[in-house]
């Protein structure tokens, strides 16, 4: 009797399990019959190869629907017809892009939709269309070979550029180049000593100009300290000659005797400090306006007409 009943049981839960089995077939099969789609069209104009019958849609990576047909367009054999059956409620925009997106190296390919803004129309068919008709835009692979197809396009280019510059002339002249700049290395290594020696007279020169540019502002207070000095003993003399004079006309013809002799020397002595202190003033005076004339001297006269320099 139990074994009878086991057999039972078990008759029962074959019968539900099977049950269970066909109705998830059949929801499978027909459970997207409810769904509501709109259908539009996609015009390929790169290989398709890789994408098939029923392949899914997505939008932003969500499946929203799935490819129904691909055809060659009669009219235009390099452009696919692509049509695809969407959800009627993905609101699909006239800036609404297509793109076909391979799955990574297996090769299997869907469509992937993007873009649309909130502010753009709805997508609707044109007349004479069967279908609205959504734009599309290269794909990922197709991007990589325009990249690749101009990267190499430069690189032939370069390629010609450099064969252009290394032809026979211009390695003739690299290397007479090269030549001249290891006669120059050893030209300047040769007058290495020479060039030190230079190194080392320069140094001294500039701190010599810079020692006697420390010595000049002394210098110059005491030329010009010495020129108001001449300028006080003319001074000086220049009274001492009236007062003698006033004193030889008041004094008698002996006296007069001797002021006619010591008077010219006087004079004299009076325009040779006068001129000695002019010559102090213009020296102090070219000193401050080039200093560099204490180490170099005058500078040389300009040249007049005719004149030849030596």
């Amino acid at each position: 009797m139990e074994t009878r009943v086991q057999y039972v049981l078990v008759g029962l839960f074959v019968i539900v399990l099977s049950a269970a089995g066909v109705g998830l077939s059949l929801w499978l099969a027909f459970g997207d019959i409810t769904t509501d789609y709109r259908t539009y069209q996609i015009h390929m104009t790169e290989s398709v190869s890789g994408l098939y019958r029923d392949a899914p849609v997505r939008y932003h990576g969500v499946e929203v629907g799935k490819v129904r047909a691909l055809k060659l367009d009669p009219t235009d054999p390099e452009r696919v017809i692509v049509t695809v059956d969407i959800e009627s409620e993905i609101p699909i925009r006239i800036d609404t892009l297509a793109t076909l997106k391979v799955q990574g190296l297996t090769g299997i390919a869907s469509v992937e939709l993007a873009g649309g803004k909130v502010s753009s129309p709805l997508l609707t068919a044109a007349p004479g269309q069967e279908y609205p008709v959504i734009d599309t835009g290269p794909s990922l692979f197709s991007r990589l070979d325009n990249t690749l197809s101009e990267l190499a396009d430069n690189l032939n280019r370069v390629a010609r550029d450099l064969h252009a510059l290394l032809d026979a002339d211009n390695r003739e002249a690299f290397a007479v180049t090269l030549e001249n700049m290891a006669l120059l290395s050893e030209s300047l290594a040769a007058q290495r000593e020479t060039l030190a020696r230079g190194s080392r007279d320069a140094a001294r020169f500039f701190e010599a100009a810079a020692e006697a540019g420390e010595a000049l502002p002394p210098l110059l207070e005491r030329l010009q300290a010495g020129s108001r000095s001449l300028e006080g003993m003319a001074e000086d003399f220049t009274a001492t000659s009236q007062a003698l004079r006033r004193q030889v006309e008041a004094g008698g013809q002996g006296l007069g005797q001797v002021t006619d002799q010591l008077l010219p020397q006087f004079q004299q002595l009076m325009q040779e400090l006068h001129g000695l202190s002019g010559d102090m003033r213009r020296l102090v005076g070219d000193l401050e306006q080039d200093p560099s004339r204490l180490l170099y001297g005058e500078p040389a006269r300009p040249l007049g007409p005719g004149e030849e320099g030596q």
